[in-house]
């Protein structure tokens, strides 16, 4: 498996981070449970966790930001370690990821994998004058 190079967040060193394709285990309910019980219930911001909206559970930070150890093929803090996981509403998750995928994509863009080039537009040159009829 090849790993991918992943910056760190003050930007100073390159590290080597998880597999482009690399996915944790799933969460437990065990786990999920313990989680939410860490939290009291609520938020890191204090708000109740509403299970009927949908409570997500975040890592943080983001599994792509964090640096891959080639011997335990799981990163570091591991993936599923519960200190790192956080229970969030689902509309405060939605606010949260997009930070995360902007982060993530300019990693990718600063190694240079995103497989997209932008292409130049083409000036669009001047049109002739057009002809009128009835004059020759």
């Amino acid at each position: 498996m090849a790993g991918r190079i992943a910056i760190l967040p003050d930007h100073s060193a390159q590290v080597l981070g998880p597999p482009e394709n690399w996915r944790p285990r799933a969460l437990s309910v065990r786990e999920k449970l313990e989680i939410v019980v860490r939290q009291g219930g609520k938020e890191p911001s204090g708000a109740r966790l509403n299970p009927l909206d949908g409570v997500q559970f975040d890592h943080d930070p983001a599994l792509q930001r964090r640096r891959w150890d080639p011997e335990t093929h799981d990163t570091i803090p591991p993936s599923c370690a519960l200190d790192f996981i956080v229970a969030l509403n689902k509309p405060t998750h939605g606010v949260k990821t997009p930070v995360d995928q902007r982060e993530i994509a300019k990693t990718k863009r600063l190694e240079g994998r995103t497989g997209k080039t932008k292409r130049k537009r083409k000036m669009p040159s001047r049109p002739f004058p057009k002809l009128q009829r009835g004059f020759r």
